[in-house]
């Protein structure tokens, strides 16, 4: 039972990870939607998506017996993924909403409305490309009730995401009417706007489906997509198109899994060089713990007091292998001893 449970409840987390997301990325773009049909379909999915995130919570809760250890990781966890998504909102809010519109001065302009809505058609569709990961996983342990909740939430998520696949050819039309003087899209199908438009949403709905294909290493996948499409200076090593290989992969091993897939995106999009792509695949791994790696090292020592020692070992490994950092490995190799 302590297998299976081991396999079922990370499942279901990252599940309520993905609608945690669906309601940040709503939430942030709900700023600039006009009021309207589209509008209140996101609100009322932010509710459902929130109803969700409960729905797991409370799953979890019945699977998993009580334990001081695994509460007290998951009391980290979570809240480190509260803090990150915090963090974050700001930085989405600004990527989705114009400047002008920030102070109330005028909505987000055509364009800008239909990159929202491909970013809300994309993070729903890795929502149930989790959510169908977590479901088979669950029919697999037998859990019945698992099954049911996660292929409830995956059949919601589904009737959104035709819905929001419909409204893209809506923006899309909108988009090229504000460029042509206002008329329809109809109008002016042959135009380069248009074709531009309908290139664009191609490109996307190849990548959803490919998204939704990788099972169960959607999470990293999606990450090195973004890596793929981020800029230099945005990279989590300064200065990447100046180092030589030899120097990029002598700071990956300091980098998170998440670092490491963008890395790895952006390097197989570029450059493709094997030495830092073989480095790269070395380090991969899962952390000790969810949310081990946005830890600091007197963060991890202090959870280390409660660990056993199948546990410091897995995070003796992971030092030895990326940071090293001998604060950590003592802690560790004290237990294990």
């Amino acid at each position: 039972m302590a297998e299976t449970t081991d396999l079922l409840v990370p499942a279901l987390r990252d599940v309520r990870d993905a609608q945690a997301s669906v309601v940040d990325s709503f939430q942030a773009h709900i700023a600039v939607t006009p009021a309207g049909k589209y509008r209140r379909i996101l609100e009322r999915h932010i509710a459902d998506a929130q109803d969700h995130v409960s729905s797991i919570d409370e799953h979890v809760e019945q699977l998993r017996p009580h334990d001081p250890l695994r509460d007290a990781l998951d009391g980290v966890r979570d809240f480190a993924g509260q803090a990150t998504r915090a963090a974050r909102l700001p930085f989405d809010v600004a990527m989705a909403v114009p400047v002008g519109a920030l102070w109330g001065r005028r909505r987000a302009p055509e364009r800008q409305l239909l990159k929202n809505a491909e970013d809300e058609y994309a993070i729903t569709a890795m929502a149930v490309a989790t959510c169908r990961a977590g479901e088979s996983i669950a029919r697999e342990t037998d859990d019945a009730a698992g099954a049911e909740l996660l292929g409830s939430i995956r059949r919601h998520d589904e009737e959104l995401l035709q819905t929001l696949g419909g409204s893209l050819a809506e923006h899309a039309g909108a988009v090229v009417a504000a460029a042509n003087g206002g008329r329809s899209a109809e109008r002016v199908g042959s135009t380069g706007a248009a074709q531009a438009v309908r290139a664009g949403w191609s490109r996307l709905q190849e990548t959803v489906a490919g998204a939704i294909r990788w099972l169960p290493g959607v999470t990293r996948m999606w990450r090195e997509l973004k890596g793929a499409a981020v800029a230099e200076d945005e990279l989590p090593i300064s200065g990447y198109g100046e180092l030589t290989a030899v120097e990029v992969t002598g700071r990956l091993r300091h980098l998170s899994q998440a670092d490491l897939a963008t890395v790895e995106g952006y390097e197989r999009a570029h450059a493709g060089r094997s030495t830092i792509l073989n480095k790269i695949v070395d380090l991969r791994g899962d952390e000790p713990w969810p949310g081990y790696d946005s830890m600091n090292a007197d963060e991890i020592r202090t959870l280390m007091h409660v660990a056993d020692a199948d546990l410091a070992q897995q995070v003796l490994d992971y030092e030895r292998r990326h940071q090293e950092r001998t604060t950590i490995t003592t802690a560790a190799e004290r237990i294990t001893i």
